[in-house]
């Protein structure tokens, strides 16, 4: 008897398909019983040569209100991503702590908070993306594109980086999110699509479709639905001085000396009287202010790298 308990498997994913779509054996480990990952497996896992040549990259709002959407789009043409389906979804609270599940651990309280005040603010562009110069045996399309997007460290970051294409400003206000191997991909497809809308993602996958004219026409339809903003945190400041809100009453403080919190920034945001108009001047300032990660506290695993690939390519 104990000897077949400890021959059982926790997950029902093949081993293969693991391992065919990640470096790392802890996440292995924790993505393996993860009823997301399960349910992918389950619409993917007969194509792991498709999931290799695939990367998913997440249009943010800020990039909507910072009017990056045509910037984004001509970096992935550049280095030879084309979209093969595009999904437009609003992040809630459950789908911004499962997205970041094993990455949340670390961070401050204050940045989770600002995460889901801008997050659920406006809609966000799934791309689903094939990586035309990818070949049988190289680096996957995800760890590419991961490598592509840079170090979030801005003096650590290249001019062909896309996060200093795009003009990154902070930790947050960076416009992309990216998967790092295809086991992410993976992952993510179950986490964010229901089942039906995965099984057409995968027959596009399959099929080579071109998303680019659907794409076009999403992106539009959400920059009209708001107005472009500069997410200067100075200027945000300067306008907040003369708005009579609670954001307002503490932009006017800080004027004068005070030291303004992020917790207090928060709690004007979410005040009775905040002022909708103001909620981007506001999280300019925010994620200006915020402190990223809480000291002291380790990965759950470190980041899986491009060198981690490329030893084994």
């Amino acid at each position: 008897m104990e000897t077949q308990r400890s021959a059982e498997r926790p997950h029902d994913i093949p081993p293969g398909l693991l391992a065919a779509v990640t470096r790392s054996p802890v996440k292995e480990r924790l993505f393996g019983t993860d009823t997301y990952t399960r349910e992918a497996a389950w619409t993917f896992g007969d194509h792991t040569d498709e999931l290799l040549r695939t990367a998913l990259c997440v249009l943010k709002p800020d990039a909507a209100v910072g009017r990056r959407y045509g910037t984004a789009l001509q970096a992935l043409r550049d280095n030879g991503f084309r979209p093969v389906d595009v999904v437009r979804f609003r992040h809630d609270r459950l789908t911004i702590r499962e997205t970041w599940r094993f990455q949340l651990n670390f961070a401050d309280r204050e940045r989770i908070a600002t995460m889901e005040l801008y997050l659920r603010s406006l809609d966000c562009v799934l791309l689903v993306l094939r990586d035309e110069r990818h070949r049988p045996g190289a680096v996957p399309a995800a760890v590419r594109l991961a490598s592509l997007k840079g170090p979030a460290t801005a003096e650590r970051r290249r001019p062909e980086h896309l996060r200093e294409r795009l003009g990154a400003l902070n930790g947050l206000f960076n416009f992309i999110h990216t998967t790092d191997e295809p086991l992410d991909v993976l992952r993510d497809l179950g986490l964010l699509l229901a089942p039906g809308r995965r099984e057409r993602v995968r027959d596009r996958m399959v099929s080579g479709h071109d998303a680019t004219d659907e794409v076009t026409r999403v992106l539009a339809d959400i920059e009209d639905t708001v107005e472009p903003h500069d997410l200067d945190p100075e200027r945000s400041r300067r306008r907040l001085e003369e708005a009579g809100s609670p954001a307002g009453a503490l932009a006017r403080l800080r004027a004068r000396g005070a030291t303004v919190t992020a917790a207090e920034l928060l709690q004007a945001a979410h005040h009775p009287d905040a002022d909708p108009d103001e909620l981007w001047d506001l999280l300019s300032v925010l994620t200006a202010t915020v402190r990223f990660n809480t000291p002291g506290i380790e990965r759950i695993y470190p980041n899986v790298l491009l060198t981690a690939w490329q030893e084994q390519a």
